[in-house]
C-alpha cells in the first residue's frame, strides 16, 4: 500500500503511544517560567528549553555559535539552519530576503520574524514584507521553528518563524563595547550600559554600521538605541519594558543590470539618484505572572510605527515616466530608465505602516487520568493601519514636494485581526501527544483615493475566518532519542494593495493555505553532539495568482494556484577535543507547480518554483588551538536556481531570465581572548575567495557581496 508523507504522519501521530514506556515531561518557552521560590524569568522565545519535547523541527543559534562564527549579518547566521536560503540585496542584509523550504524569498513575506516573540514586519497581515531585523549585536539567540507546534504562532505560518531574542534588561551593572572595522567602508559600533539588582533594571543598547555597498553608490547607515527594563513586583509577578529607535538610509536600487552590463561589472549602479529610507519605533510592555508553580501567564502589549520611503528610476512595468522635454526625456526614452537615468525622472513610495496589539497567553502544567497535561492557550487582538502613496517626479532627484511632481496613487489600509489558540501536550509514559488549533478572524478595508493619477474614493472590504488545526506526537524511548512528527495547516492573509484592489474587478481572494507534515529524529549520542533528520512535505493551496482580464482589464487576483514542496533536512554538532564539526543540509526534491496558473506565465504546471534550490549546506569546522584562542573555517552552497515559472535557461539580454548558477562561498572568523572572558579580539572574512556570482534577477541581474574581511574588539568593563 502506498502511503503518502501525511498519512505517514498521521499514522505515527496515532500509534506511537503502543510503544510509551518512561514518563516524558515537555518544557515549553513560549510564556514565562518559573520554579517553586525562585524568580519570575520573562522568556520571549518560542521554541521550548529542551527541542525535544517539541512536535516538530527547529534549531537554536545561540550567542555562543554567533560569537564562534562572527556573522556579518543575520543572513550568514541564518545559513546555518537547513532549509533555509536568504537571497542578498544589500551589504548588510537589511532587506532580508528568506526563503524557507523553496518558498518565495521576496522580502520574506511567506516567513514570520519575529523579536521576542512579536511580529517585526511593517504590517504582519496587510504587508508582510521585510525591511528590519534587530542588529545581531544585541541578539541573545535566534530561533528556527517549523512543524505543528507553531499553531501558538501567527500570522504567516506557512514558511516557519524565525524569532530573535534579544540581550535581557541586567541584574548587576554592565558595560560592553563592540567596536569594529574592515574592508569596504564597513565600520560597526555597539556599546550597552545599564545596572540592576534583584528588583529593577535597566539596560541603554546603542548600535550604529555603515558599509559601502555591493554595488557603486549602494552604500547603507544604520543606527538604533534600545532601552529595556525590569521590574519584579513581587516574587509571582515582574514587568519588562523595551523601547526601540531604528533608522536606515541606503543607496538602495531595486533595479538590476542587464546581461551586457553585468558582464562588463557585476557592481555597476546606473541609478546614482536611487535612495532608501526607514525610520522605525517600537514599544513592547510583557507582563509576567506565576500565581502557583504549575500555572503561568503573559501578557504583552505591543505597537510599532514604521516609515519608509524608496526613490527609484527602475521598474520593470509598462509604467512610463512623466515626459521631461527639459531634460530629454521624451518618448520612447521614457521606458528606457537604465540608458536615460540622468535623464528621466523617478518614482517615490513613501509608506506609512502603523500596528498594535494586545496578547495574553496562560500555560497549566496539571494531570488528566493519571497522565502529565500541559495545556496553553492565548488570544490576540492585533490593529493595523497603512498609508500607501506612490509619486512621479520629473527629474532623477525629485521628491515628494518638487515641482512637477504628480501624485499617481494613494491608498489607506486598515486591518482587524482577532486570533486564539489552544494545544495540549498529553504525556503519557515516554510519548507526548500534542493536539492543537489556531482561529484567524481578519478583516481588511482598502480605501482608494487616487489610482492612476485619478481621484476614485473606492472602499473594498474582506472578511475571513479560518480554522488552523494541527496534531503531533513525539516519542523519546531513551535520553538520546526523540522521534517527532506532526501535521498542520498552515496560512497567509491576502495582501490589500496587490489581491483585492477597489478598483479592478471584483475578484476579491481569500487567504492562501497549506497542508504541511513532517516527520523526523533528534539524536544525542554524547553530551557534545547532536543530531537532527526531518522528511517534510508542503501542500499548497489556493495560491493568489493573476485573474482573467475583464473587459480588456486586469482581472485582480484569484486563489487559483497550488504547489507540492517536498525533501530532507538534516543538522547536527560534534565536538571531538578541541574540534567542532557543525553541519547542515537541504535537499528539496520537489518544489513544483500543481497548477497551469502563475502569476505573469501560462502552463506552469510540473515546472520548478522559481528560487528552489534543489540543494543547499553548510559545514564549519571550529579548532581550539589554544587557551582562549579559536579559529573556525566555513563553507557555504546553493544549488542552481530558476528565474522564473517559466524554467528558462538561457539568459536573456534584459537580464529578467535565465538560470541562477550554483555558487560556494567560504567564510573565516577568529576569537582570541584578552583577559579571562572580559574582553575579546576576533575577525572574520566573508566570501574568503572573493566570488562573484549571481543573487537574482527581481528586475535584473543582482551581484552578490564580495570579500569583506574585519577586525573587532569586544570588552566587558
Amino acid at each position: 500500500m502506498k502511503l503518502s508523507l501525511p498519512g505517514l504522519c498521521l499514522a505515527a501521530c496515532c500509534a506511537l503511544p503502543a510503544w510509551a514506556q518512561a514518563p516524558h515531561r515537555p518544557a515549553l518557552a513560549s510564556v514565562p517560567v518559573a520554579e517553586p521560590d525562585a524568580e519570575v524569568v520573562v522568556v520571549n522565545g518560542i521554541l521550548p528549553a529542551e527541542l525535544d519535547s517539541l512536535p516538530g523541527s527547529g534549531l537554536v543559534i545561540d550567542r555562543d555559535r554567533l560569537e564562534a562564527m562572527n556573522p556579518l549579518t543575520a543572513k550568514e547566521a541564518l545559513r546555518l539552519a537547513p532549509g533555509v536560503s536568504v537571497i542578498e540585496e544589500d551589504a548588510l542584509g537589511l532587506k532580508l530576503n528568506v526563503s524557507v523550504r523553496g518558498l518565495n524569498p521576496r522580502r520574506s513575506s511567506r516567513t514570520l520574524l519575529m523579536e521576542d516573540g512579536v511580529p517585526i514586519q511593517p504590517a504582519p497581515y496587510a504587508d508582510p514584507s521585510a525591511h528590519y531585523y534587530p542588529p545581531l549585536d544585541r541578539v541573545a539567540r535566534i530561533e528556527v521553528r517549523h512543524g505543528s507546534g507553531q499553531i501558538p504562532y501567527g500570522p504567516q505560518s506557512v514558511g516557519g518563524m524565525i524569532n530573535f531574542v534579544t540581550h535581557a534588561a541586567p541584574r548587576e551593572r554592565m558595560a560592553h563595547l563592540r567596536i569594529e572595522g574592515g574592508e569596504r567602508g564597513f565600520g560597526s559600533a555597539h556599546l550597552a550600559l545599564g545596572d540592576g539588582d534583584a528588583v529593577f533594571g535597566a539596560g541603554l543598547f546603542l548600535t550604529a554600521k555603515s558599509v559601502d555597498g555591493i554595488r557603486d553608490g549602494h552604500d547603507s547607515e544604520v543606527t538604533e538605541a534600545v532601552l529595556r527594563t525590569r521590574l519584579d513586583l513581587e516574587a509571582t509577578q515582574a514587568l519588562d519594558l523595551k523601547l526601540g529607535q531604528y533608522s536606515e538610509t541606503t543607496g538602495l536600487t531595486e533595479g538590476g543590470l542587464d546581461q551586457a552590463r553585468f558582464d562588463k561589472s557585476p557592481y555597476y549602479n546606473p541609478f546614482a539618484n536611487d535612495q532608501f529610507e526607514l525610520h522605525r519605533t517600537s514599544a513592547l510592555l510583557t507582563h509576567a505572572w506565576v500565581p502557583q508553580s504549575d500555572l503561568r501567564v503573559s501578557t504583552q502589549l505591543y505597537s510599532s510605527n514604521l516609515y519608509r520611503a524608496s526613490y527609484r528610476q527602475a521598474d520593470t512595468s509598462v509604467d512610463a515616466m512623466i515626459a521631461n522635454p527639459a531634460t530629454g526625456c521624451v518618448g520612447a526614452s521614457r521606458t528606457n530608465y537604465e540608458a536615460f537615468a540622468p535623464l528621466c525622472g523617478n518614482k517615490m513610495r513613501p509608506r506609512q505602516f502603523k500596528f498594535w496589539g494586545v496578547e495574553s497567553r496562560m500555560l497549566w502544567d496539571t494531570q488528566l487520568l493519571g497522565d502529565d497535561v500541559l495545556l496553553e492557550a492565548g488570544a490576540r487582538a492585533h490593529f493595523e493601519d497603512t498609508d500607501r502613496k506612490r509619486f512621479n517626479g520629473l527629474t532623477p532627484s525629485a521628491r515628494e514636494d518638487s515641482p512637477g511632481t504628480v501624485l499617481r496613487d494613494h491608498n489607506r489600509i486598515s486591518t482587524n485581526a482577532y486570533s486564539g489558540f489552544v494545544s495540549a501536550t498529553w504525556s503519557h509514559g515516554d510519548l507526548s501527544v500534542v493536539p492543537g488549533l489556531r482561529i484567524e478572524q481578519v478583516e481588511m478595508i482598502n480605501h482608494s483615493i487616487v489610482a492612476n493619477f485619478l481621484p476614485t474614493g473606492i472602499t473594498r472590504r474582506r472578511e475571513e475566518t479560518t480554522l488552523l488545526p494541527g496534531l503531533g506526537a513525539v516519542w523519546s524511548p531513551t535520553e538520546s532519542l526523540t522521534v517527532f512528527a506532526g501535521i498542520h495547516r498552515g496560512f497567509a492573509p491576502p495582501r490589500p494593495d496587490r489581491d483585492f484592489d477597489p478598483t479592478a474587478p471584483a475578484a476579491s481572494a481569500k487567504p492562501e493555505t497549506s497542508i504541511e507534515t513532517e516527520i523526523g529524529i533528534r539524536l544525542r549520542p554524547t553530551a557534545e553532539s547532536r543530531f537532527e533528520i526531518t522528511l517534510f512535505e508542503m501542500r499548497l493551496e489556493d495560491l493568489i495568482v493573476d485573474a482573467p482580464p475583464v473587459n480588456g482589464r486586469s482581472g485582480g487576483f484569484i486563489n487559483a494556484g497550488e504547489a507540492l514542496h517536498q525533501g530532507i533536512e538534516a543538522s547536527g554538532e560534534w565536538t571531538i577535543g578541541p574540534l567542532t564539526l557543525h553541519g547542515a543540509y537541504s535537499y528539496l526534491g520537489t518544489a513544483r507547480f500543481e497548477s497551469d496558473v502563475d502569476l505573469g506565465a501560462r502552463g506552469v504546471r510540473g515546472n520548478r518554483i522559481p528560487y528552489a534550490p534543489k540543494h543547499m549546506a553548510d559545514a564549519a569546522l571550529r579548532i581550539a588551538l589554544a587557551d582562549g584562542v579559536d579559529v573556525e573555517i566555513g563553507v557555504n552552497y546553493l544549488g542552481e536556481q530558476f528565474a522564473n515559472a517559466s524554467n528558462t535557461r538561457t539568459p536573456s539580454p534584459d537580464g529578467l531570465s535565465g538560470l541562477i548558477p550554483a555558487r560556494t562561498l567560504w567564510r573565516a572568523s577568529l576569537n582570541v581572548d584578552l583577559s579571562a572572558g572580559k574582553s575579546r579580539l576576533f575577525g572574520r572574512i566573508e566570501n574568503l575567495t572573493d566570488e562573484a556570482y549571481i543573487s537574482s534577477r527581481v528586475d535584473g541581474l543582482f551581484a552578490g557581496n564580495p570579500r569583506l574581511a574585519s577586525i573587532g574588539l569586544a570588552a566587558s568593563f
